[in-house]
């Protein structure tokens, strides 16, 4: 399985969540579904999520410049990275 690693600083975390709560069909259609979001502790504006990824390329053209520029700019992102990565098994102590 084939998943997408996000780490994103917004200036309002409630506002962004509302507007990525918002976008699921958008992700959906995209072959990107959200399976784990942190916020962090110590720094609100600071988040990262896991998506699981149907279509490496799908999700590659979900997520060209110009829109993400643009929809990030109405949710108030600051700094957006992300990688694709996929699962490797470890042994639990």
């Amino acid at each position: 399985m084939i998943y997408m690693h996000c780490r994103i600083r917004v200036s309002d975390f409630a506002a962004w969540k509302a507007k990525m709560d918002g976008d699921k069909d958008s992700h959906r259609k995209a072959g990107l579904n959200l399976i784990h979001l942190w916020r962090g502790i110590d720094d609100p504006g600071l988040a990262f999520m896991v998506l699981e990824v149907e279509d490496k390329e799908k999700a590659r053209q979900h997520l060209n410049p110009s829109e993400v520029r643009q929809s990030s700019d109405v949710a108030g992102v600051l700094e957006f990275d992300w990688r694709f990565v996929e699962s490797i098994p470890v042994e639990r102590a």
